[in-house]
């Protein structure tokens, strides 16, 4: 950083520099070694070295535009060396040309450790040093990639999102949303791997689609995919629903040769109905976007464009590692069968060589009048009543409850990769049934002095807490002892 102390200098504001630049046709800047040109024709800017490239028409406009009249707070005189304030190696140089062929070259140097304006000269006249907003200097000093036009990335909420799909290095994990699911509403595929997955921990998955977005713009030469490792790239496949409004016209009138409709009414209902016959309807369309990974930059960033898009850009590594390294254990829920029975038909319990069925009736019964009550009510006669039974016989729903509670609330301690052989029967088995949707099924099998290893019909396995499992041994106890 430089000092103004050892020139002259004049504290008077003045206009260092002005130019009209609706009349520009070229400006050429230098910066951090790099040179780039950009013309101007029909009133549209484009980089020179590169007519493909999508140079941001209104940002250019706007960096041109602060040329249009720079001012100075300060112009020293009589300055013996440049190199004090940075002007024989300048930090940026701005040249620029017009339609009356008049050409102008701006050079910004060091940044002044007093004011943090940094020094200015205009047509290489060193005999007059401005000093000038540093944030012009910043400006100019940019890199390619800030001025492109990027392409917009889609805008997909989590709760659109249908399914998920990671292709990475040949093999594919799914997220699907499952209408048949009473559990969860959401699955997990991958290979011969398939899960129902936790609501919650799906929807912190996807809530990272609607954060997804461009960093730099690297390239719009699609012949260049290999060099950014995007020719066989990791494929995330989103699908998506979209619900927009649609305006239908239900009107199936016809005008007379008057003017009036024939089907016109001078009835007054007819006054109050809607002016109009068209209507509003919501129509949802599935759509699909595919974004394609290649390899990492220097700072992580990986190399990324969609599918359906053009260009080459970056993308943080920190909005995309969730979907690289998506897995069944992140996604399944804690709980090892969370099933509410309220929304099944029926579950069965194996134990002790004895099988007992519970299920449910609900039915609409006539409420219980009060005779003492003469006023009328408009509350409906009927309410509705359910009633439990454990094989045929009628329970109270408390004491079902006091033992269910513990299936259901039962957590695991560790998911286990591979499901283990067991030569034994199960000392308790638990199955959950719901017509055309649900069924479960659930093994308990001690395993060591802290473990029940737990098997399900879905093919995984995993390790939960003994006593646990002793609480809903003693608790299913204690409830046949009441029905006896």
């Amino acid at each position: 950083n430089a000092n103004s102390s050892e020139a002259d200098s004049t504290d008077t504001a003045t206009t260092a520099f002005e130019t009209d630049t609706d009349k520009l046709t070229e400006l050429t800047v230098t910066t951090e070694g790099q040179s780039y040109t950009f013309t101007k024709s029909d009133d549209k800017w484009s980089y020179s070295a590169d007519a493909s490239f999508p140079l941001d028409q209104s940002n250019f406009e706007e960096l041109a535009g602060k040329l249009k009249s720079i001012s100075s707070d300060r112009k020293l005189k009589d300055a013996e060396a440049v190199s004090e304030y940075g002007l024989d190696a300048p930090v940026v140089q701005v040249s620029i040309k017009n339609s009356d062929d008049e050409t102008h070259t701006l050079e910004f140097g060091a940044v002044n450790d007093m004011t943090s304006n940094c020094y200015m000269t205009v047509d290489n006249d060193t005999s007059k040093i401005y000093m000038v907003a540093s944030d012009l200097e910043t400006a100019f000093n940019f890199n390619l990639s800030d001025l492109a036009e990027k392409e917009s990335f889609p805008s997909i909420t989590a709760t659109t999102v249908t399914k998920l799909t990671v292709e990475k290095q040949g093999e594919e994990a799914e997220v699907i949303e499952k209408s048949d699911s009473a559990s969860t509403g959401w699955s997990y595929t991958k290979g011969s791997t398939q899960r129902d997955i936790d609501s919650s921990n799906t929807s912190n998955l996807l809530n990272g689609i609607s954060s997804l977005s461009w960093g730099s713009f690297v390239s719009a030469d699609t012949s260049k995919l290999a060099e950014y490792g995007l020719d066989a790239p990791t494929k995330i496949t989103i699908d998506y629903q979209v619900t927009e409004a649609k305006d239908s016209d239900d009107s199936d009138t016809s005008a007379s040769e008057d003017g009036t409709s024939e089907d016109s009414s001078s009835n007054e209902d007819a006054e109050n109905d809607s002016d109009s016959d068209s209507t509003t309807e919501t129509v949802t369309t599935n759509k699909q976007e595919v974004l394609l990974l290649g390899g990492q930059d220097s700072s992580g960033n990986y190399y990324a464009k969609l599918e359906s898009q053009s260009n080459i850009y970056t993308i943080s590594s920190s909005s995309v590692e969730s979907f690289l390294s998506i897995d069944v254990k992140t996604l399944v829920s804690n709980y090892v069968s969370n099933y509410i029975f309220a929304d099944l038909d029926r579950v069965t319990i194996q134990k002790d060589g004895e099988s007992y069925e519970f299920t449910k009736t609900t039915e609409e019964k006539a409420k219980e009048k009060d005779d003492s009550d003469d006023s009328k009510s408009e509350d409906s006669d009927t309410e509705t009543v359910t009633t439990y039974f454990m094989n045929g016989n009628e329970i109270k729903l408390e004491d079902f409850s006091s033992f269910y509670s513990n299936i259901s609330s039962l957590e695991c301690q560790e998911w286990l990769d591979e499901v283990p052989e067991t030569q034994d029967e199960p000392e308790m088995t638990v199955e959950f049934y719901k017509e055309n949707g649900v069924y479960f099924k659930v093994e308990y099998y001690p395993y060591d002095s802290n473990f029940y290893l737990v098997k399900n019909n879905q093919g995984t396995a995993c390790l939960v807490n003994k006593m646990k499992i002793k609480e809903i041994e003693s608790s299913f106890e204690k409830f046949l002892e009441k029905q006896n």
